[in-house]
C-alpha cells in the first residue's frame, strides 16, 4: 500500500484549497489512488466548483448529504457546488481514480446570459446533490464518455484543448439538465450546514480535551443531534472523527516541522506519547518517526 499522506488541502472554511478560481481556465484533472489519503479516505469537503469523479479500479464508497454509492471501477459520480462530500476505499487493493473540477463558468459563460440563467444556474440551485453515473443507461454513458473527452484533454493540454474541454462539459452538462435537472436538492440542507459548523470547530479545538457538550453548544444543536447528524451524514461518530482530525494535524507537522515527536503528541490533543504512537500506526501504517523519515527524505 503507498504512504498514506494527506494531500487534499482545505481553507480555514473547510472548502478545499484548489487553484481553480484563480486559473485562466478553471478547470483541473487529477488521478490518483484513494489509498494515498489517511484511513484511505479522502476527507469530508466542499468547493465552489462542480466535479466529475470516475472509478477506474477498486471499489469506492462516496458520501454526501444523507446518500452513499459504492463506486465500480468504470461508474462515477457527480458532485454538485457546495455540497459536503468524501471518498472511502472498500478494498485493500488500489483503489484508482481520474477527476475533473471545474467552475461551472466554463460551461455557462458571463453571469445573466440565456445557457446560465435557462440550463446552468437551475441545475446548480434545484439540482441532485451528488448523482451516480453508471455506464449501463444511454445517457449516463454519454456523460461518462464526455468525461473521458474532457480528462485526456484536460491532461493533456494540447494546442487549444480549452475548446475540446469546454465542448465536452457543455455536451455533459446539458445531459445531466435533461434528465436530472428535476431531481431535489440536499433533503437536509440545515443539518448539512450544521455539520459544516462542527466540522469548523474541530478544526478549531481538535487539540483540547472534548466535550460532546460544549460541541453541541456551539453549534447549537442537542447533543444527540450531533451525534446523529454524523451518524447520517459522515457515517462515524464526533468522537472517532475527532481522532481522524488530530491524526491528520499530527501528519502535516511531521511532514513540514522539526517539533519533537512528544511535543506533536501534546499539540495534537493526545493524553499520552504512546497512545498517539500506536494510534498514529493504526491509521498510517506508521510510526510518527517513521512517518517523518519518509516525508521529509522523499
Amino acid at each position: 500500500m503507498p504512504l498514506a499522506q494527506c494531500s487534499l488541502q482545505v481553507e480555514a472554511n473547510r472548502m478545499e484549497r484548489q487553484p481553480v478560481g484563480r486559473s485562466l481556465f478553471p478547470c483541473h484533472a487529477y488521478r490518483g489512488d484513494v489509498h494515498q489519503y489517511i484511513a484511505s479516505q479522502v476527507p469530508p469537503h466542499w468547493h465552489h466548483e462542480v466535479e466529475l469523479f470516475m472509478l477506474d479500479q477498486g471499489k469506492v464508497e462516496v458520501s454526501a448529504a444523507e446518500t452513499q454509492f459504492l463506486l465500480q471501477p468504470g461508474q462515477g459520480v457527480l458532485v454538485n457546488t457546495d455540497k459536503l462530500h468524501s471518498m472511502t476505499c472498500a478494498v485493500e487493493s488500489p483503489c484508482r481514480y481520474r477527476s475533473l473540477v471545474f467552475d461551472p463558468s466554463i460551461v455557462a459563460g458571463p453571469e445573466g446570459n440565456a445557457i446560465d440563467v435557462k440550463y446552468v444556474r437551475p441545475f446548480l440551485e434545484n439540482g441532485p446533490p451528488t448523482l451516480l453515473l453508471l455506464p449501463g443507461e444511454a445517457w449516463q454513458k454519454d456523460v461518462l464518455d464526455a468525461f473521458e473527452a474532457a480528462h485526456a484533454a484536460r491532461q493533456g493540454e494540447a494546442y487549444a484543448f480549452e475548446f475540446t474541454v469546454r465542448e465536452a462539459l457543455s455536451r455533459a452538462f446539458l445531459l445531466l439538465q435533461q434528465h436530472a435537472g428535476e431531481a431535489a436538492a440536499s433533503p437536509s440542507p440545515l443539518r448539512e450546514e450544521r455539520l459544516k459548523q462542527m466540522l469548523l470547530w474541530f478544526d478549531a479545538h481538535y487539540s483540547e480535551p472534548f466535550s460532546l457538550r460544549v460541541l453541541a453548544q456551539a453549534v447549537h444543536f442537542s447533543p444527540r443531534e450531533c451525534e446523529r447528524t454524523f451518524e447520517q451524514l459522515l457515517h462515524t461518530t464526533p468522537q472517532s472523527y475527532l481522532q481522524r482530525r488530530r491524526i491528520l494535524a499530527a501528519m502535516d507537522l511531521l511532514t513540514h516541522g522539526e517539533l519533537p515527536v512528544i511535543e506533536i503528541a501534546a499539540r495534537c490533543g493526545f493524553s499520552s506519547h504512546s497512545y498517539f504512537s500506536k494510534q498514529f500506526r493504526a491509521a498510517t501504517g506508521y510510526t510518527p518517526r517513521g512517518y517523518r523519515a519518509k516525508t521529509q527524505g522523499a
